[in-house]
């Protein structure tokens, strides 16, 4: 990808915002997009595209074109796994004992605090679309009552409150992709599983991943799972398992 010139990285003076991974047809080396700019961020954008592009990698040689279109819901596992199977790695850009320790102490913690806000978003935009004929007063108390359901106990957000009654704007899935975003839960979770694999046995794990990613779609998506050696299940007990798994490894931090 290299020496084709397929890595955007850098950010510079009108380039569009944004990163993203490219698959390219023809080649078959995909194209990597982002805008690089001396955080953390950096770091877990490439690594993250650099997943979508070993996946891109991987189905490229099936027959069929449609093959290569991939659930969402494993593309994404792709993408989450790598940034985690790296963390054993990240000293490469973090020189620092205590930047390193930080690094991956944030990761874990995005790990985590991603799934209050897909369900805040999930059930919310279900209220949106099933209340067409909704007023703008009506939408903010919905949002409203959704973000006090899920609301921790631990937080002050006094004096947030004008802030916190439109922050569902920013979510732009709610505009353009109505009913996508739970998908980012099941991913999440799935790539929380490929690292509890790696951590027991970090070939077995990676043999799974890139099985499981060359089959594109030619498979349904809990037999894309099952090639991965994951559970397509996503019960309170096994969700509880992986975040014990997490907590278990940022007590190790």
């Amino acid at each position: 990808m290299k020496t084709m010139q397929h890595l955007d990285l850098e950010s510079r003076k009108g380039k569009a915002p944004g990163g993203y991974n490219c698959p390219l047809a023809e080649s078959g080396a995909p194209f990597i997009f982002m805008n690089a700019a001396g955080q953390m961020g950096d770091v877990t954008t490439m690594l993250h595209e650099g997943g979508h592009a070993v996946h891109s990698f991987l189905a490229h040689p099936l027959e069929l074109s449609g093959f290569k279109e991939y659930p969402m819901e494993i593309a994404e596992v792709a993408s989450m796994a790598m940034e985690l199977f790296t963390m054993d790695y990240w000293d490469t850009f973090f020189e620092n004992t205590d930047d390193l320790r930080r690094a991956k102490e944030h990761q874990l913690e995005r790990v985590i605090t991603i799934f209050p806000w897909i369900a805040i978003i999930d059930k919310f935009q279900h209220w949106i679309y099933e209340h067409p004929q909704h007023t703008h007063e009506e939408r903010t108390a919905a949002w409203v009552a959704t973000l006090a359901e899920f609301q921790d106990d631990v937080v002050d957000y006094s004096g947030l409150e004008s802030y916190r009654s439109n922050a569902w704007q920013r979510q732009l899935h709610l505009f353009e992709v109505p009913f996508y975003y739970i998908e980012y839960g099941i991913a999440q979770l799935g790539a929380i599983g490929m690292w509890m694999q790696y951590k027991q046995n970090p070939q077995q794990a990676l043999d799974n991943y890139c099985t499981a990613l060359a089959l594109g779609a030619t498979k349904t998506l809990p037999e894309l799972y099952k090639t991965a050696g994951l559970d397509f299940d996503f019960s309170p007990a096994k969700i509880k398992s992986l975040m014990d798994f997490v907590d278990r490894e940022m007590e190790k931090l």
